[in-house]
């Protein structure tokens, strides 16, 4: 830019030959840079030229444009603006005023003045910018403020209409309750009839299923019975077995008599003593052959003394191999318990398959509740990730409307008071920004508790999803037929509190038409409707005609006290089915709680055994020890050095047998441990899934039961009105089954009949 200016039109930058024209327009509005009118001090002697007021005018004009733009864009970024500021103040100095302009110094001030024109149009621009922005805010906030005052009259409307609806409930109870204490006192015989009626009816219905639960229950009894009779045999067919073998091994007789184990550990206490006899031989023995074996070295006669010992000995050994052989047979009879021991180890395997199979059930059904309580957690995480990124976003809307608002002398915190105390201070105390911190502030809280009701439900969720599902899934369906009659019977009620006062208005209307105030204030309100009936029945024996339509009306009565009869009738038949499904619900709960007590009572029975087991497995593996230190005596004579060795090696490969199948016998006792406490764990939730939906069968049943007896007083009611209107309806010849009878009809002919039984009076007297 050479001795152009650039000045401004709008929003748009405009060249050097528009400047020309628009100065030829306005009068030539930009700084003349020959002349240093503008740098001059203005004295009250010299008069100031038009077109230099008008410089200096724009002059300032342009300078509060740029102060305010600065504010605005100092918040932004502080540091950019200090140079443009410390510029400013260097190129507006008053002091230069008064100081005489040489030619250098009219340069550097042109191109001053050149920079801040440019700079002037970008922040003019900047500054359209921010005041678009804050029209738009201001648009924001308008249309905030509206829907909130929207909100607000709506609240306030709701309120009224609560108010009136609790005024108006208010008073149709305690109408309703008069209403009710007059039907009392009237139909007060004939519902003492029907109540006696029905409980009669409970009664017997009740003793009914008592006695079908007692012989259901007597049915279960007696097989639970006959099962534990036939688990009892085979323990004791086992036991007997068992008994029969050692009795067979030892060579004991058993039969008929008593204390069998008492004989048999009698005698393993025998074989112990034998044994130990036996090691005091053997210990006598090798002394023996240690002597002789020094005589041997001594003389030739110790020798020959030494060989008849030897055949001694030899006559010994032969008694020896017999005892060997006893020792072997012992050994059979071990294979055979060690084979019945193999029997048993089966049927306990095949028991471990069985619980292995329901435990596998009841994990499935655990794997079920738990895939639920997964799907309603990762509801809840998504629901509270959403929370935290909405306060994540307030907290980074507060830290940028902060960051907007600062400045380098005073910098704004992120807080909502001072946030608001500034955006006052720049839009004119406008007090919108409260507003729109408050709706934040609301929404906020509405989150807060709709993020506690979430959690709450959570919680719910997972104390309910649990093994019951399929039985919940059917109680709710039951709840939701609950919730359908309840609403009706809602619906019944707010009918009949309309029918009410339009009944009301009718009596009070009937009442005016026959002029019967005078009678009903003197009677009261309890015999209104004898008075009214009795005038009706004056003026209905003017009219003859109306007998056979009334005959018609009582048929059409009937039929449809007939169709309310079959009615009710099918509602008492779904009540009796749902007695029936609690009854057989309480039924299965007694079967598991039998079954339960038996498993604990064969658990029992079983460990006994194992006991008994155990401790005959101990006797006889003292025995084998004697044994092997027997042969390990034994073993340094040459003679028998092959034979005990060969004997050693079947004697250790049949304790590997054993000890593998005791290992086996261990992790498969491991394994039923683990299957019974998984099987207590299930059986305990099985019982509270039960005690929850047991309690919420009562829940339903009384629910069902108050909305029957407020059905009842409904239905009640609600014939005595249309039986009154029937009634009125009749007296005055109209068919209330082939027309739907408004109101005003019935008291236009009550108004016409008044009028001619009054004409007829007159003409009479």
């Amino acid at each position: 830019m050479s001795e152009s200016s650039v000045s401004f039109d709008g929003d748009r930058p405009i060249s050097p030959s528009s400047v020309s024209r628009s100065d030829a327009a306005r009068g030539s509005r930009h700084i003349d840079v020959n002349s240093n009118a503008a740098f001059r001090s203005h004295s009250p002697n010299i008069p100031l030229a038009r077109n230099d007021s008008e410089v200096q005018e724009h002059f300032k004009m342009s300078r509060r444009h740029g102060e305010f733009t600065d504010d605005f864009s100092f918040n932004r970024n502080p540091g950019r603006h200090k140079n443009r500021t410390e510029l400013l103040k260097s190129t507006y100095d008053p002091l230069l005023l008064d100081i005489p302009v040489t030619r250098e110094q009219l340069n550097h001030y042109r191109t001053i003045a050149e920079n801040a024109h440019s700079e002037l149009a970008a922040l003019h621009v900047k500054h359209e910018s921010a005041q678009s922005e804050l029209l738009d805010l201001r648009s924001k906030l308008s249309a905030k403020e509206v829907a909130l005052q929207e909100h607000k009259t709506e609240a306030e409307n709701y309120k009224e209409n609560n108010a009136r609806q609790s005024s108006m409930i208010a008073s149709l109870r305690a109408r309703m309750q008069e209403t009710e204490e007059e039907s009392g006192l009237l139909a007060s015989s004939k519902t003492r009839a029907d109540l006696a009626m029905q409980a009669v009816l409970q009664e017997n219905r009740e003793l009914k299923e008592k006695i079908k639960e007692f012989q259901s229950r007597l049915n279960t009894y007696l097989t639970q019975w006959e099962d534990s009779k036939t688990q009892a045999s085979r323990y004791s067919r086992n036991h007997g077995h068992l008994l029969s073998q050692l009795s067979s091994c030892l060579d004991v007789d058993i039969t008929g008599k008593d204390d069998q184990e008492e004989m048999i550990i009698s005698k393993v206490k025998e074989l112990l003593k034998q044994n130990t006899a036996l090691k005091g031989r053997v210990a006598t023995l090798e002394e023996t052959i240690n002597v002789h074996e020094t005589e041997s070295k001594a003389s030739r006669e110790t020798i020959m003394k030494l060989v008849r010992e030897m055949n001694k000995e030899q006559k010994r050994g032969s008694s020896f191999t017999q005892q060997i052989e006893k020792l072997q047979k012992n050994l059979e009879v071990v294979t055979d318990a060690k084979q019945d021991l193999e029997r048993e180890i089966r049927l306990l395997q095949d028991r471990l398959i069985a619980s292995q199979r329901a435990w596998e059930v009841s994990r499935q059904e655990l794997n079920e509740v738990k895939k639920n309580s997964a799907d309603l957690d990762m509801t809840l995480k998504s629901k509270v990730r959403d929370v935290k990124a909405s306060q994540c976003l307030l907290q980074s809307f507060k830290e940028e409307v902060a960051m907007s608002l600062s400045r380098d002398s005073s910098a704004v915190k992120p807080k909502e008071e001072v946030i608001l105390e500034r955006i006052r201070d720049l839009c004119n105390k406008a007090e919108s920004k409260s507003i729109v911190v408050t709706q934040l502030e609301n929404r906020v809280c509405k989150m807060n508790e709709q993020l506690q009701s979430q959690t709450d439900l959570h919680q719910e969720a997972l104390h309910r999803a649990k093994w019951a599902e399929q039985q919940l899934e059917d109680f709710r369906g039951r709840l939701n037929l609950a919730e359908g009659e309840l609403v009706s019977g809602d619906v019944m009620r707010d009918t009949l509190s309309t029918d009410k006062q339009k009944y009301m208005k009718f009596l009070e209307l009937l009442s005016d038409k026959m002029k019967l105030e005078r009678v009903t204030a003197d009677v009261g309100f309890d015999m209104r409707l004898d008075v009214i009936l009795a005038r009706a029945d004056q003026l209905v024996k003017l009219e003859a005609n109306a007998v056979v339509e009334n005959k018609t009306l009582a048929c059409g009565l009937q039929r449809k006290l007939k169709a309310q009869k079959e009615k009710i009738d099918s509602k008492e038949l779904h009540m009796e089915l749902l007695r029936k499904k609690i009854a057989q619900l309480e039924e299965e709960k007694h079967v598991r709680t039998a079954l339960a007590v038996e498993r604990d009572e064969a658990n029992l029975t079983v460990r006994r055994l194992q006991k008994k087991m155990e401790r005959l497995q101990k006797d006889l593996h003292a025995a084998q020890e004697s044994n092997t230190e027997f042969k390990a005596r034994l073993s340094d004579t040459n003679e028998l050095k092959i034979k005990t060795l060969e004997q050693h090696k079947t004697i250790e490969e049949l304790n590997k047998s054993l000890e593998q199948k005791e290992r086996t016998k261990e992790k498969t006792q491991k394994k039923l441990f683990s299957v019974k406490s998984e099987l207590e764990v299930t059986e305990k939730e099985a019982k509270d899934e039960k005690e929850r939906a047991a309690n919420m069968l009562e829940v339903v049943t009384s629910e069902l039961r108050t909305l029957k007896k407020t059905l009842e007083e409904v239905c009640r009611r609600e014939k005595q009105l249309v039986d009154f209107r029937e009634v009125v309806s009749r007296m005055l010849g109209l068919n209330v089954d082939t027309l739907a009878l408004p109101d005003y009809e019935i008291v236009k002919r009550l108004e016409g009949l008044i009028h001619t039984r009054h004409h007829h009076l007159v003409s009479c007297a």
